[in-house]
């Protein structure tokens, strides 16, 4: 829901204010993150064949496939695409609700700006990365794929991301999962709002196929602290033209205690399932908020 009478301008993130240029902002916020640390020394990628070429005179002689000169008495060179160490699948909830900002960004600019960070640090550690946007269908998709270059077409994908109402991401989420033919990453990034019975649903079924979950929940200060004085009208902007007058003060105390109890079943269902919980509030700074999470998961997993 959105409140309509209380608008400020300002931006409390100095990383925020590049959010109009995701490439400069995934830079800097990579960047930070990586900067000052020892960078552990990455596995190198293993190979797997992709096809043959025709022989042709400077190949490696050991690069023949003696198989099949056998068969066509010709010489062919196996070739082979070097294959990541992880696969990770981006996930971008562009449902009404995701479009609500009031002080700070919107949600979805803020799940966009995150998505494009992890986005560039995984395809630095030389690991594929693919994106899924989705709503009411999975608006677009990207397979995974390794080489650095594919974050422009992540990149240009999240730039054209606009909240579109209505959402049915739990479904969508099993669709989506019927496309991945390896296990990996499956990070997601959402506010929750909705059926989060089928969102939790879905995460669930991507721990049982052997994916490692992240939710990265996003949410506006406004929503966490229900910090409106006066009368207001509220929005919803995933049915349109549903509106709501009422005095914040006096529904304050019951809001935050349904919020509150809403948070702690998001927390609880994903640290039962064995899933990373994240909340993001969309008045921190980014890159803080992402090296804080990762300094945490290196520490946890060097245990």
């Amino acid at each position: 829901m959105a409140a309509v009478t209380e608008q400020t301008s300002f931006l409390k993130s100095e990383v925020l204010s590049q959010i109009g240029n995701l490439e400069l902002l995934s830079t800097r916020v990579v960047d930070g993150i990586l900067s000052g640390k020892h960078r552990s020394t990455l596995l190198s990628g293993s190979y797997e064949f992709a096809n043959h070429r025709a022989y042709s005179a400077g190949d490696e002689i050991r690069m023949i496939d003696w198989k099949v000169y056998a068969r066509r008495d010709r010489y062919y060179i196996r070739q082979f695409e070097e294959t990541t160490n992880l696969q990770g699948m981006m996930v971008v909830d562009c449902s009404g609700s995701m479009e609500f900002g009031l002080s700070t960004v919107s949600k979805l600019d803020y799940a966009r700006a995150a998505c494009a960070c992890l986005s560039r640090l995984m395809l630095r550690q030389r690991d594929a990365v693919g994106l899924a946007i989705v709503g009411n269908k999975v608006e677009s998709y990207l397979p995974p794929k390794g080489y650095p270059l594919y974050l422009q077409s992540i990149l240009h994908t999240l730039e054209q991301t606009k909240a579109l109402g209505q959402t049915r991401l739990g479904p969508n989420l099993f669709d989506l999962m019927r496309r991945l033919k390896r296990r990996g990453f499956f990070i997601l990034f959402t506010d929750g709002l909705g059926d989060w019975d089928a969102i939790s649903d879905a995460l669930k079924q991507a721990r049982l196929r052997g994916h490692e979950v992240l939710l990265f929940h996003v949410m506006a200060p406004e929503e966490l602290s229900f910090r409106f004085n006066r009368w207001s009208r509220f929005e919803c902007l995933e049915a349109v033209g549903t509106k709501l007058d009422l005095d914040p003060p006096s529904v304050r105390e019951i809001y935050l205690r349904n919020l509150n109890a809403f948070l702690d079943k998001v927390r609880g269902e994903c640290t039962g399932m064995g899933a990373d919980y994240v909340l993001l509030s969309t008045d921190q700074d980014l890159g803080t908020s992402l090296r804080y999470y990762l300094g945490r998961r290196t520490a946890r997993n060097k245990q």
